[in-house]
């Protein structure tokens, strides 16, 4: 087993990088509805991170952005959101600008063709600001965070607030007490130059600083596998390998219960496509066989793997026969089995035994890769961190 230590070496932490993006997962389909164990422990092991995320720099250019509109003057509630989105929109052109490397600048894409992206910063990183405690508050939706700024420019106004700053979306977040305590929304950074001018997609160490310090003491984030690596100056070169024995006993068994478990339903997956290929695809069927022969079927331990997650009663009964039948060997009861689990989780999306529906590509393959919980993303906001503290 090898491990990436990387002792503030930016070319090097880069190199790791890239070589990740090559092979990172490119698509989040789930035919075999085992989403809720992968997403189970990417949250143990990486809370706060999505696949979404590309750069670490958007929990630090929101809040900058949230402040930037309490200093506005809005009209009504309803305008703040929009403006909101529209700082996002006019961001990207200033990061493109500012930006040593410009991969990872959301919208980025959309931008080239005079357009705008649809799925904003705000609704992507909002959870990860919450789990970070850069929000202040973890019961805080983006709208509420907009009525409490419209009610704060109410109260400064002497208007009466009290009608207009009730909750609207239904969460039950009391926003009048958080406008009455006058707390900020986010955790204080404070800001080094003019975000919409001079803004780049790369940290300052004022910020890696902060980020760092926040995902390394925040409740949900301090025991997580990104705290450790940020903490310890890690990077490994995959998810395969990293080296559970160097950890914390109980963040080392959640690594290792996740490996095993990835290196489990990647049998199920290598079969999903023998069949979908409809046993055509050799180098499937030879991989499934090599599966079969090589994994341990034997030390692995699928309740323990369970026993972390709330996973459901049919997505834990389909583990176990996989599990069963599998080892038996018994490939006509696996098949049958797969096709029925796809069924039953698609109904008339299966693509399982519709040749004239969906036509199987042997060049793309379905599910064809071994689980990595989001290690890539969580990689480069660890890089990006870790880069940005160097200066």
């Amino acid at each position: 087993m090898q491990l990436g230590w990387i002792d503030f070496s930016r070319n090097e932490r880069n190199k790791i990088i890239q070589t990740l993006k090559l092979l990172e997962e490119s698509t989040a389909l789930d035919e075999l509805g085992i989403g809720v164990i992968r997403d189970g422990y990417a949250d143990i092991l990486f809370p706060g991170i999505s696949t979404l995320q590309t750069r670490a720099k958007y929990f630090v250019l929101l809040p900058y952005i949230f402040a930037m509109a309490e200093k506005e003057n809005f009209k009504r509630g309803a305008e703040i959101l929009p403006w909101i989105h529209t700082q996002e929109d006019s961001l990207v052109s200033v990061l493109v600008k500012n930006s040593q490397d410009t991969s990872g600048i959301i919208g980025l894409r959309a931008h080239r063709q005079g357009k705008a992206v649809k799925v904003k910063p705000s609704t992507i990183y909002w959870s990860g600001l919450r789990a970070y405690e850069i929000l202040r508050s973890e019961q805080l939706s983006i709208s509420n965070a907009c009525n409490i700024i419209h009610g704060k420019q109410l109260r400064k106004n002497s208007i009466t607030i009290k009608s207009e700053t009730k909750v609207r979306d239904g969460d039950g977040f009391d926003d009048e007490t958080a406008v009455n305590e006058n707390l900020p929304l986010f955790s204080p950074l404070p800001l080094e130059y003019s975000v919409m001018s001079d803004g780049a997609i790369e940290l300052t160490v004022n910020e890696a600083e902060f980020l760092y310090k926040k995902m390394t003491e925040a409740k949900k984030s301090r025991n997580s596998l990104l705290a450790f690596m940020l903490k310890e100056k890690l990077l490994f070169p995959s998810f395969d390998e990293i080296d559970e024995a160097i950890m914390p006993k109980e963040l080392g068994i959640a690594v290792r219960l996740a490996k095993d478990f990835a290196n489990f339903i990647y049998g199920a997956h290598v079969r999903y496509n023998v069949i979908f290929s409809n046993g055509e695809d050799s180098d499937k069927i030879d991989e499934y066989t090599t599966w079969h022969e090589t994994f341990d079927f034997h030390s692995f331990d699928l309740s323990a793997v369970l026993s972390k997650i709330n996973s459901n009663t049919h997505t834990n009964a389909f583990l176990k026969d996989f599990y069963e039948i599998s080892k038996s060997g018994n490939e006509t009861a696996v098949d049958r089995l797969i096709i029925g689990r796809e069924k039953m989780m698609k109904h008339d999306r299966a693509k399982l035994g519709k040749p004239q529906e969906y036509r199987y590509d042997s060049g793309r393959p379905v599910h064809y890769y071994k689980l990595n919980y989001r290690y890539g993303t969580a990689l480069t906001i660890i890089n990006d961190i870790l880069s940005g503290m160097e200066g």
